[in-house]
């Protein structure tokens, strides 16, 4: 189908014996041209693998962003969940490729310069990844090196670059951690427990437009493999960085984080960051239900004065985030909020997650002239 590069589900399909109703039937569009099939099957398969999983179903999510659908941007909870599952997928087909063309796509083995094609010609290399939107090097190479979570453009107020500079996925969460590169066997053998982990979640799960399906996946994973516990909550508190268990997290990666930057090393930290970690996995470990705590509704506000463009498609859509989850990168675009007020915000939100609209208008300390920019 021309333009066709997605997933979906349910469909009819009219032939000269009538018209056949498929409600519930996953299915993948693609263009008929070589590089559709060689990356986008992977991760529509993915797609189409989680709505089977689902029972033929989509799930729903809130729009909670801008743009809602791209490699990094910081979306709605179902809409990371199964971008991050499609996105794992296709990492995997990349990393464990056998064909010398897919291998040659993805993995950097040739450097190119002078007449060399644009996606391989070094002059282009740090902006040709970014004209495919999907940007499938940033997906290979970003979840390869384990870029799980992020907290992207500490100060810049550009709403693109916040939402498009890092990958998403959940591969290195179950199918390639360790201190190994894991085989084809191990990689198979942990995607077919996750895929089994799923299945058990989307059948008991009881669903609505916020569920944090993550979290979800997680503790289903840990019943069905006790064996397993402990490695997929290590890998869950790091790649997060204990964000889901302890209020205090954020402020530690940061200051370490920040420390690192200014080559401080005498500030980085390490032994009340490792202190924190052994805490966090043995709460976890005694109740895998504090995963649950710090998860806070999604609560979407809207700033119409300010414009978000995709050149790309011709679109146009109002700065839109959820106020439990924005960057400060982002919340830096609303109009004549000031350095105080974002410290506030953070310093609020830190200690409690917002519980709905009038718990954020009351607690994020915003002046009356900043929240009549918020519509929510």
């Amino acid at each position: 189908m021309k333009g066709g590069n997605h997933a979906a589900v349910g469909f009819r399909l009219e032939t000269s014996d009538g018209v056949k109703e498929y409600p519930r039937t996953a299915y993948i569009l693609l263009e008929a041209a070589p590089e559709w099939f060689e990356t986008t099957m992977y991760h529509e398969t993915g797609h189409v693998a989680m709505d089977m999983l689902a029972g033929g179903r989509r799930l729903d999510g809130r729009e909670v962003a801008s743009i809602s659908h791209s490699t990094a941007a910081l979306s709605d909870r179902t809409t990371a969940f199964s971008e991050g599952w499609a996105i794992h997928l296709e990492t995997l087909a990349a990393h464990l490729a056998h064909g010398a063309d897919l291998r040659w796509r993805y993995q950097h083995y040739a450097v190119g310069f002078g007449d060399a094609p644009y996606r391989q010609n070094e002059y282009y290399r740090g902006a040709s990844d970014l004209t495919t939107f999907s940007q499938d090097m940033a997906r290979y190479y970003d979840v390869r090196e384990n870029y799980f979570a992020f907290e992207s453009a500490f100060r810049g107020p550009d709403y693109l670059r916040v939402q498009l500079e890092r990958s998403r996925d959940f591969s290195t969460l179950f199918a390639m951690r360790g201190a190994d590169l894991p085989t084809e066997e191990t990689v198979a053998q942990r995607d077919d427990q996750m895929l089994h982990a799923m299945a058990t979640m989307f059948a008991a799960a009881k669903t609505d437009i916020s569920t944090p399906w993550l979290i979800e996946l997680v503790t289903a994973y840990m019943r069905l493999y006790p064996g397993e516990r402990a490695a997929i909550v290590d890998a869950l508190n790091d790649l997060s960085h204990g964000v889901f268990v302890d209020p205090g997290a954020g402020a530690l990666w940061r200051e370490h984080y920040m420390a690192s930057l200014r080559l401080d090393l005498e500030h980085l930290n390490r032994d009340a960051i490792n202190a924190a970690r052994k805490r966090w996995r043995e709460l976890v470990m005694a109740d895998p239900q504090v995963l649950y705590s710090r998860i806070a509704p999604e609560i979407v506000c809207t700033v119409p004065a300010v414009i978000v463009r995709l050149v790309a498609f011709g679109e146009n859509a109002p700065l839109r985030f959820d106020a439990n989850t924005v960057q400060e990168g982002v919340l830096r675009l609303v109009p004549g909020i000031t350095d105080e007020e974002i410290a506030r915000f953070a310093a609020e939100r830190a200690r409690l997650p917002f519980a709905n609209a009038d718990d954020f208008r009351r607690r994020a300390a915003l002046r009356a002239a900043t929240l009549t920019q918020l519509n929510m």
